[in-house]
């Protein structure tokens, strides 16, 4: 319950202070975004030489954004970001569980709006992209580990006010366990994210 207690002051300290830089996208950055997601995934099983493939199945679920980098010029960002789609599904064991299916990569975004100076600041239309390690996971069960594989990002969003946007992102990946156990997936995100800079 600490834990949880103190995550939640973090968290709300960090929200708070998206106005305390200077406000001009050049420089440091710092977001979080939540929304909805829907991942589409089949997966493999490889067994004693043979190979079977269950059904493509999706699923509906929570989205959420970490970001963190530096920007270059008003028009390039260059960043960390772990995107993670949260969803359930009912598995082999007939059990309920939640899945985190997410991707840390190194990223880009490009804005087209113009180069503006002196922490002035103009709505724009941005595109990004992504590549990084991804994982398939059970976070909240005691027993398992996560498969690991790779993974890119490609997105389209807004920046519609100061400090806040909203985007499109299209994630792929494959994870595997041991070389026995294979998930392919593939992510639609929609975020809204607070960033500050």
């Amino acid at each position: 319950m600490k834990k949880k207690i103190g995550l939640l002051v973090v968290f709300i300290c960090l929200l708070t202070s998206l106005m305390a830089f200077d406000g001009n996208r050049e420089g440091f950055l710092l977001g979080f975004g939540g929304g909805i997601s829907n991942t589409n995934f089949s997966q493999e099983v490889e067994w004693m030489g043979d190979s079977i493939e269950s059904d493509d199945e999706s699923e509906v679920g929570f989205a959420t954004d970490f970001k963190i980098g530096y920007a270059p010029t008003n028009n390039l960002e260059l960043y960390y970001s772990n995107k993670v789609a949260w969803f359930s599904i009912h598995n082999a064991l007939d059990e309920d569980v939640t899945i985190a299916n997410g991707l840390s990569m190194l990223g880009a975004s490009y804005f087209i709006a113009p180069e503006l100076k002196n922490g002035s600041w103009h709505s724009s239309l941005f595109f990004s992209a992504g590549i990084g390690m991804a994982s398939w996971s059970t976070p909240f069960e005691d027993d398992g580990d996560p498969w690991e594989g790779t993974g890119y990002s490609v997105g389209i969003g807004y920046e519609f006010n100061k400090h806040y946007r909203i985007s499109l992102d299209f994630i792929t990946s494959e994870t595997s366990l041991e070389d026995t156990f294979t998930t392919n997936s593939n992510i639609f995100m929609f975020t809204f994210s607070g960033l500050a800079f």
